[in-house]
C-alpha cells in the first residue's frame, strides 16, 4: 500500500514538472524586439553621454572627459548650487552644449566684487554671502560685462565655468542667466579618463 501510494505520488511530481517546463515558453521574438525598443527610449530620456571641449571646467573637468549626465535631475527636479550641468547654448547659428557648475538659482542675487586686499581679484557673493570656492584652480580675475548686483530671473540659474579667468558664462551678457528648459541634465558620472573614474559629488 505505502508502495502505491509513493509511486503516485511521484507520478504527481513528475506530471507537475512537466506542466511547469510546457509553462516556460521562451519570449516571442518581436516581443523582445518591443521590450529592448522600449527600454533604449527610456533610457534615453533619462540617461546621456557628453563628451567635454575645452577648457571652462578646468582643474575638475578637462577637454576630453567622457561624463554621464542624468536628464531627470533637470527636466523634472531642478538643480542645487555646486551641480555640474550641461546647458545648451543658442549662439545664434545654432546650439552648442556646454558644462558649466550652478552658481546661482531663481531668485538669488549675485555679486562680484573686488577682494579688499588684492584689486585683481574679485569675490562671489550670493544673496549676500561670501561664497568660497576651494575647488578652483586659481582666483577670478574677471567678473565679464553683465551689472551687479545681478538678480536670477524665475525658472534660471546662474552658471559659471571653474576656470573662471577663461569661461564663456552667465557672466556675460551674450549668456546671461540660464532658463530651466536649456539644461540638458546633471553631470552625475566620470566614465573616461579610466583613472579618474567615479561618481560626481
Amino acid at each position: 500500500m505505502e508502495n502505491e501510494e509513493l509511486e503516485m505520488t511521484t507520478e504527481v511530481t513528475e506530471e507537475m514538472t512537466d506542466k511547469k517546463k510546457k509553462e516556460k515558453k521562451p519570449m516571442p521574438v518581436f516581443m523582445q524586439v518591443i521590450l529592448l525598443v522600449v527600454m533604449v527610449v527610456i533610457l534615453r530620456n533619462v540617461m546621456g553621454t557628453v563628451l567635454v571641449k575645452g577648457s571652462s571646467m578646468e582643474p575638475n573637468f578637462n577637454h576630453g572627459d567622457f561624463v554621464f549626465i542624468n536628464k531627470l535631475s533637470t527636466s523634472v527636479g531642478s538643480p542645487d548650487y555646486g551641480d555640474v550641468v550641461i546647458c545648451k547654448l543658442d549662439e545664434g547659428a545654432g546650439y552648442e552644449n556646454i558644462i558649466k557648475r550652478v552658481i546661482g538659482l531663481p531668485g538669488d542675487e549675485i555679486d562680484i566684487v573686488e577682494n579688499d586686499d588684492d584689486e585683481d581679484v574679485y569675490d562671489l557673493y550670493v544673496n549676500g554671502e561670501y561664497i568660497e570656492e576651494d575647488f578652483l584652480g586659481e582666483p577670478m580675475m574677471t567678473d565679464g560685462n553683465i551689472e551687479y548686483p545681478f538678480e536670477v530671473p524665475e525658472n534660471s540659474y546662474f552658471v559659471m565655468g571653474d576656470n573662471r579667468n577663461e569661461s564663456l558664462d552667465s557672466r556675460r551678457e551674450s549668456v546671461g542667466a540660464i532658463h530651466k528648459d536649456d539644461l540638458m541634465g546633471k553631470v552625475v558620472l566620470r566614465l573616461y579618463p579610466f583613472s579618474d573614474f567615479g561618481l560626481i559629488d
